[in-house]
Order: structure tokens, then sequence, then C-alpha cells
């Protein structure tokens, strides 16, 4: 008999501190509903829900058809689960990491040479809730100097917004 291959996983939280608080988190809310046992401290931040096979956070699987174990332990009994080409390329490892964020304050930088392991950090977003983001702009001062000297980009992101962005500016550059 084949192997299972779709089943519920238990997935690891990441409380960072700029996380959403208790129930107001997506986190919080998709950890309720895959797991019935999970308690939703209301006083603590759910900022990450991470699917996959991260040292610090290997999911782990939730089905009576399998011995309790890891997603990691499962794709190593199980290597063409992976594909042949995925699993030559990344040595049998998932090479990814699948990561809900709920983020209520900015998030730093990323600075992928700083981190402690060798994979490769690709990123995609796709909003499950309303999201407000920006990523790889000019410093904020280049962006009021176009404002102000090309009307179009102007019109582009509106004169409420324009308008905006120069007051903050011209109030406190720290506060953008």
């Amino acid at each position: 008999m084949a192997a299972p291959r779709v089943f519920p996983l238990s997935c690891a939280v990441q409380q960072y501190a700029w996380g959403k608080m208790g129930s107001n988190s997506e986190v919080a809310r998709l950890l309720a509903s895959s797991d019935p046992l999970a308690q939703i401290a209301e006083d603590k931040p759910y900022a990450e829900l991470w699917m996959g096979t991260h040292p610090r956070g290997d999911a782990k699987i939730l089905d009576n058809r399998i011995s309790q174990k890891t997603l990691s332990q499962w794709i190593a009994e199980n290597q063409d689960s992976l594909g042949s080409k995925v699993k030559d390329t990344f040595n049998g490892n998932l090479p990814f990491l699948f990561k809900v964020l709920s983020v209520e304050t900015p998030l730093s930088i990323q600075a992928p040479q700083h981190y402690p392991d060798a994979n490769h950090k690709p990123e995609m977003a796709i909003a499950l809730t309303p999201f407000q983001g920006l990523c790889g702009f000019r410093p904020v001062e280049e962006i009021v100097t176009f404002l102000k000297k090309v009307p179009e980009f102007q019109f582009l992101i509106g004169d409420e917004a324009a308008t905006h962005l120069k007051q903050t500016m011209s109030h406190d550059s720290q506060a953008v």
C-alpha cells in the first residue's frame, strides 16, 4: 500500500513581537481551525505559521494512518514524494518553508546574508487579509523629491497619499 500523500499537519507557530495579538491574528485563527486542542492566548503575538521541515519548526503529521512523526521524518522515508528533480537538486530535502504571516507592526529589513543557514531565501507574498507593504523602494526623501518634480508620479499615487507623505516628511522623516 502506498504511503498517504495528503495529510493534516500541526504547524509551528512563531510568536515574534511584531505579530498580531491573540485571535486578531490570522495565524492564530488558522492554528485554531486546524487543531481543536489549540489554545489561543489573547495577550500573545502570533506572527508566523510555519508549514515545512525547518529544524526550529518541523511540522508534525496529524493522521492516524501514519505513526507519529514529523514532516521531515516522513519525507526522509518517502523520498519519491519530492519528485526526482527536487530530490536530486535539494538532497532529499523540502526546498522551501511555507509561512503565513500576521503582521501588526512594520517588519525589519530582511538581509539574507545574515541568516544562520545556507538555504536560499526566495520570497513571495499573497495577501489573505487586507495588506499594505513596501519592498525595495528608494529612500523616502527621494520619493518625495520625485513627487514634487514628476506630476505624473503624483497623479499615479493620488493627491491625498502624496500630500500625506510630503507632510509626514516635513514633520519627521523617521515616522515614515
